[in-house]
């Protein structure tokens, strides 16, 4: 091991830069958000992000002009 070259400790301190990057979103936070679910939260005081309604409907004309 080249352990007085200084471009090993560069290029391990950018490896391990890169590595905590790549984990970071796998890792539990300290708000309670599971991995899984980054957006979830476990507080109830954050409020969930609204959810736009769809505007597709069954009877929908396709561009073939047929209604299924």
């Amino acid at each position: 091991m080249p352990w007085n070259e200084f471009q090993f400790w560069i290029v391990s301190l950018v490896a391990l830069a890169g590595l905590y990057a790549v984990l970071r979103p796998l890792l539990p936070n300290k708000k309670g958000a599971s991995p899984s679910c980054p957006s979830c939260t476990a507080s109830p005081s954050v409020k969930k992000p609204k959810l736009t309604p769809l505007t597709i409907s069954k009877d929908a004309k396709r561009a073939g002009g047929e209604a299924n």
